[in-house]
């Protein structure tokens, strides 16, 4: 029995890029506009901090009051996603055919967490408001999205941090080629918070420079974004069925973990060269039919040269090579999921991004600096992270 081809029919994003899948295209031609974030309701941090925040968002006039006031950001952020992106098939099929709901985060809602951690100390216990306790589970946006949208077939949420966002749809395309459910929501939710503002400053993978420069020789650290990233999947017999129109197949995935990069920070790059392998082995393509790399580099040394030895040993040295996170900084668990967000808009305007002055990269990775026009098939989405996990996507463009 031949596997069931899975598809893309429609996407959803709220980013630093704006808000919808159309928003992507012109958004990444423009350079890149930092905000800077200090203040917090509980914690003041010691500066400010430079990071790719969303602006311009306003989720009561998305979503409506209703419902809204104990809802923290991290929720609204993907309620307002799943509303402006998946509207007519959520208002057009009954509860039992509904799509299911995947969400990838790193933290979920970690600023409420802490948030109310930080109330009951510094107020009392007494003083804080138990109907935000419901914010502080990682699970709370997806199951809050759950029952906004009447989602009663599947709730989940993949916690596997950098990785999470593409994580999510992995899981969920393995779960649609089991034929559990016809259709999923999909992709990866992060906030800027304190919290993690604080971990990443305290371990030093913060740019001192405020330039992110991924795959750069002389790279110092990342700058921090948040987002929403999230696709409608279902088997390509589904989508046809129903008149959909279908942006692109997922051709193939894998994962895996290196261990050299999780105990000591150093690896070959065996690991994540493994997953590109079997990725192109599920797609039945050669590592030259790859016409661009969406790759997951963000300015971290570490994780990026271990990216860039993953990629030397599979993939023709000529092969394109862009990273978004330079458009949106590194958005944690949402990350993965954005980047497939950003190729699926390259593919479909026959580009690759790019924004950057040109520097000096790892092993002379051909990273893309400006806008390269050209007409694309396929296309390699790679998440890669500090903690050894890799996980890979080959999309193919649909016409």
């Amino acid at each position: 029995m031949q596997s069931k081809r899975i598809v893309i029919t429609d996407v959803g994003t709220i980013s630093s890029l704006g808000t919808g899948f159309e928003s992507l295209n012109e958004a990444m031609t423009r350079t890149p506009q930092k905000s800077t974030v200090k203040d917090y309701d509980f914690h003041q941090l010691e500066n400010d901090i430079e990071c790719y925040s969303i602006k311009d968002y306003d989720p009561v006039q998305i979503l409506g009051k209703k419902g809204l006031r104990n809802k923290d950001f991290s929720t609204k952020i993907l309620l307002g996603t799943i509303q402006t992106g998946f509207e007519e098939i959520l208002s057009n099929t009954d509860e039992y055919n509904k799509p299911g709901i995947s969400i990838g985060t790193a933290f979920g809602s970690i600023q409420s967490i802490g948030d109310f951690l930080s109330d009951s100390i510094i107020s009392g216990v007494n003083s804080v408001n138990p109907q935000l306790f419901a914010n502080t589970v990682i699970n709370s946006p997806t199951g809050n999205a759950n029952i906004r949208f009447n989602s009663k077939n599947l709730s989940s949420t993949i916690a596997s941090g950098f990785n999470a966002g593409i994580d999510s749809l992995i899981y969920s395309y393995n779960y649609l080629r089991k034929n559990y459910i016809q259709n999923i929501i999909a992709g990866g939710l992060e906030e800027i918070s304190y919290y993690a503002l604080l971990g990443l400053l305290r371990s030093g993978m913060l740019s001192n420079s405020g330039d992110p420069r991924p795959f750069a020789a002389d790279a110092n650290g990342v700058i921090m974004g948040e987002a929403c990233a999230l696709f409608l999947m279902e088997s390509e017999e589904s989508a046809r069925e129903r008149g959909a129109n279908i942006i692109a197949e997922i051709a193939g995935t894998a994962s895996s973990f290196d261990p050299q990069t999780a105990q000591n920070g150093k690896s070959d790059g065996e690991s994540g060269a493994f997953a590109i392998k079997t990725a192109l082995e599920e797609a039945e393509i050669d590592a030259d039919a790859i016409d661009f790399i969406a790759s997951g580099a963000n300015g971290n040394p570490k994780c990026d040269k271990f990216e860039a030895a993953a990629i030397k040993k599979v993939m023709d040295t000529k092969t394109p090579v862009t990273a978004y996170k330079m458009f949106t900084g590194e958005c944690y668990g949402a990350s993965g999921a954005m980047n497939v967000a950003c190729a699926l808009s390259d593919l479909k305007n026959k580009k690759i991004s790019g924004k950057a002055k040109p520097y000096q990269t790892i092993d002379d990775i051909p990273l893309v600096f400006e806008p390269q026009y050209k007409e694309s098939t396929y296309a390699l989405v790679t998440s890669f992270s500090c903690e050894g996990n890799c996980s890979v996507v080959i999309l193919k463009n649909v016409n």
